[in-house]
């Protein structure tokens, strides 16, 4: 079987699938550092840190409902912090929504900081992975000399995730084969052990059956891969844009805004 559920959108062809993806690593990770470096009261220094990643996502002919269904996904790992920011800062600050002015919780400046940070981050990564290769982006990793063993893990992680959803499939097609479907809530959640449990035999079981071919195959621990890495004239003038583009957005606006 066949799943796309991580890099759905990374095998189509645009300016931004086309950048080396050391290039588009390195930028998004320049741009998680500057979105993370301002206080956390800052909220209003954001607004030009969302032209990166919508840029990306609209280069990149990525749909924008699909990378805000990202952002709703992982929203509650995020929620209990942001709504827990007025519960804890109840300092009073002065706001300014044009000719309004009043006056509320530091902890709800706090939490929209915390909620923009997050999102503008999750769409950022979406443009990455949906325009680049999950291979690819190992490949890049192992190039800018990341750990080893971290580059071998993710990838790992990324093979084996869609193990566990083919035993997941082949697990569920049988149950409604069966007429499962036609048994009661109690029965179905009763089941739901058994279940569990057989997808865990089945999965360590084709993990093994994996690791005995890779070991046939000559495979020693070092990752390899078929993806040849260019950087070119075209990713040079990206990442130095994209430079410029963040010491505006980390240093000019906020003193033009102030």
């Amino acid at each position: 079987m066949h799943h796309s559920h991580i890099d759905r959108f990374s095998h189509q062809d645009s300016p931004v699938h086309r950048l080396d993806a050391r290039a588009k690593l390195i930028a998004v990770l320049a741009y998680t550092a500057v979105l993370v470096s301002f206080d956390r009261y800052a909220l209003a220094v954001l607004v030009p840190l969302a032209v990166a990643p919508l840029g990306l996502l609209w280069f990149a002919h990525v749909p924008m409902a699909f990378a805000m269904r990202r952002v709703v996904i992982l929203s509650p790992f995020i929620a209990m912090l942001a709504i827990l920011s007025p519960v804890y800062d109840r300092v009073p600050v002065g706001v300014v929504l044009g000719p309004w002015r009043f006056e509320i919780a530091a902890g709800w400046v706090a939490a929209g900081g915390i909620a923009a940070r997050f999102a503008l981050g999750v769409l950022a990564l979406t443009g990455l992975t949906a325009s680049t290769p999950f291979p690819s982006l190992l490949e890049a990793l192992r190039r800018l000399r990341l750990p080893r063993l971290l580059v071998m893990q993710l990838g790992f992680l990324y093979r084996y995730l869609f193990v566990l959803l083919d035993e997941a499939m082949r697990i569920r097609r049988g149950r409604d084969f069966r007429g499962a479907h036609r048994a009661g809530p109690s029965r179905r959640l009763s089941a739901v052990g058994g279940i569990i449990g057989s997808l865990f035999v089945r999965t360590l079981e084709r993990s093994e059956r994996i690791q005995t071919a890779m070991a046939c195959r000559g495979y020693r621990g070092e990752p390899h891969s078929l993806d040849r890495l260019r950087f070119g004239s075209a990713d040079g003038i990206f990442l130095a844009a994209f430079a410029a583009y963040l010491l505006f957005c980390r240093f000019v606006y906020p003193a033009l805004i102030a």
